[in-house]
């Protein structure tokens, strides 16, 4: 096909309106039929057809005084709260956190930001609670950000093997491992580095998982990546769907060949956010949306003054609910299973980032990054 601009009769060339992206990974304006001869399918998300689980962020000082915010937030439509706990909790600090939350049918999810954290014991502290309450364990759903290279300088594998299999036996839908893409987030540039970073970190879980005697199946139903997506709406979408084939390819490399689908959580960068409330109100519905098209399983929208470093408001913390509904309830983004999925364009931005990610995963696995 002929690419050029009609200009007159000379036209301009078509590398004229390329997007370098990165280096070494140019995106033409669009994309036609002949540019991909085949087509893969839907790009199979972890979230149930219909839905994603709704996240809102609560930072834990007064049990009692979160707890009141959280129920809140569950009765405005949120399903999936995470805690970002400053301090250890007793076991009465457990119980007025989540005093009338039923955990059956609200994903809990656990974050623990103070010297000496102990995701083991708190894992222990939840079921504990669970017990007392007479919860189903089998329903349970939720999390704890457990992730040893990212929190200790000597990493307590034995202790995250000790979660994994304590999770099979009680917990079976509870998280006990995180890989903290947040971390390795710099801008729509540095796209792929991210991504091979993110891989390979959790390639390395599967492997010193393995030599504390946890299959790498066990392994991979344990864990989800945490991501952060920046504003540039396109390449974060193709930068979710990415993440799933390099992950794919990482557990063919381990011998699962039909692997259930991971668990990918998304947090909108907080640098995105600037000092104008109204101006983050918009950016952040269209960050969701490119969330939620990517196939995030869960997602943390920010509040339109985080930006301000002052503490939500029931007023920006209502409006980022509402974007879930909106996204939800009306534009139905959650009932396709890959939204984007033979679209041209994002088909082939997938397929660039993946392979250029996969090059540096590869860089990264021989320098043993991780190792």
């Amino acid at each position: 096909m002929d690419r050029s601009i009609g200009k007159g009769s000379e036209g301009s060339s078509w590398t004229s309106l390329r997007w370098n992206l990165e280096d070494e990974l140019a995106i033409d304006p669009m994309y036609f039929p002949e540019d991909r001869p085949e087509w893969r399918g839907a790009i199979v998300n972890a979230r149930p057809l219909g839905s994603w689980e709704m996240g809102e962020i609560f930072e834990v000082e007064d049990p009692a005084a979160s707890n009141a915010l959280v129920r809140e937030a569950i009765r405005g439509g949120i399903n999936s709260p995470g805690f970002l706990l400053l301090r250890k909790l007793t076991a009465d600090g457990l119980e007025a956190l989540l005093n009338g939350i039923d955990p059956e049918t609200v994903a809990l999810n656990f974050g623990e930001f103070y010297p000496d954290k102990d995701p083991k014991g708190l894992l222990r502290q939840f079921s504990d609670w669970l017990d007392r309450k007479g919860a189903d364990k089998s329903k349970v759903r939720g999390s704890i950000d457990f992730d040893p290279f990212l929190d200790w300088t000597e990493p307590p594998f034995g202790d995250l093997a000790q979660a994994i299999q304590f999770c099979a036996a009680e917990l079976p839908h509870f998280k006990v491992l995180q890989i903290n893409g947040r971390y390795y987030h710099a801008g729509a540039s540095e796209l792929t580095n991210e991504l091979a970073l993110m891989v390979a970190k959790g390639a390395e879980y599967l492997a010193r998982m393995e030599e504390y005697g946890v299959p790498p199946t066990q392994t991979h139903h344990s864990l989800q990546f945490s991501v952060a997506l920046s504003a540039s709406f396109f390449p974060e979408i193709a930068k979710l769907r990415a993440l799933r084939i390099l992950w794919n390819n990482v557990l063919a490399a381990f011998g699962i060949a039909k692997p259930e689908p991971v668990e990918i959580v998304v947090h909108l960068a907080k640098e995105t956010q600037d000092e104008q409330v109204h101006t983050n109100m918009i950016r952040a519905g269209a960050q969701a949306m490119s969330a939620i098209i990517g196939g995030a399983d869960r997602l943390y929208v920010l509040p339109a003054n985080a930006a301000l470093k002052e503490a939500p408001t029931p007023f920006t913390r209502r409006i980022a609910r509402n974007v879930h509904h909106l996204l939800r309830m009306e534009s139905h983004l959650g009932r396709p299973v890959d939204p984007s999925a033979g679209s041209y364009y994002l088909e082939q931005l997938t397929d660039l980032l993946a392979s250029k990610a996969w090059d540096k995963f590869q860089e990264y696995v021989r320098r043993g990054e991780f190792s």
